[in-house]
């Protein structure tokens, strides 16, 4: 059960990382995937999988498809900019984080950086800001950027990694 979750989860996270779903890159996934799952799971894995655990890939499934949806409202904002030579006002922005796992950090700072118009730059774990490069930063305030910028992200994490 273990290595049928580490191997689905690296799985999404390089067809995700890649954003291809061609045949090939499907194959070479699953390569890599079944490769890292045989010789890290047990270092990724600490306690035995339970049911309730394997629900968490439901909650995967509705993270990918909300970062979809962010990805595609963020090209079609990068292409009103493009086209229509819409003003930016490009920013770093210190966006305050509540997720507790190291896990939920790193995949809330891919996903915010593959996103395009915004790229995480560092990640304070002192003071739990992620300091994120904004490329038309409609606020300024910490907590409303999180509302635009991770807080959708950040409630599913809570439920992916606890």
């Amino acid at each position: 059960m273990n290595k049928l979750f580490v191997f689905t989860i690296i799985l999404v996270f390089f067809i995700i990382s890649t954003g291809s779903f061609k045949y090939y890159t499907l194959v070479i996934g699953v390569i890599v995937s079944a490769i890292t799952t045989y010789l890290f799971e047990s270092s990724i894995v600490k306690k035995t999988l339970r049911l309730y655990d394997v629900l968490k890939l439901l909650y995967l499934f509705k993270y990918i498809v909300y970062f979809v949806k962010a990805e595609i409202h963020a090209h079609l904002e990068l292409v009103e900019i493009i086209l229509f030579n819409k003003p930016i006002k490009p920013a770093i922005v210190a966006v305050p984080y509540h997720v507790e796992s190291d896990y939920g950090v790193t995949l809330i700072a891919l996903t915010v950086t593959n996103t395009p118009g915004t790229i995480v730059l560092n990640i304070d774990t002192n003071s739990k800001l992620m300091y994120i490069h904004w490329i038309n930063a409609s606020t300024f305030n910490p907590d409303e950027a999180r509302l635009i910028i991770t807080s959708g992200f950040e409630k599913l994490v809570e439920k992916i990694f606890g």
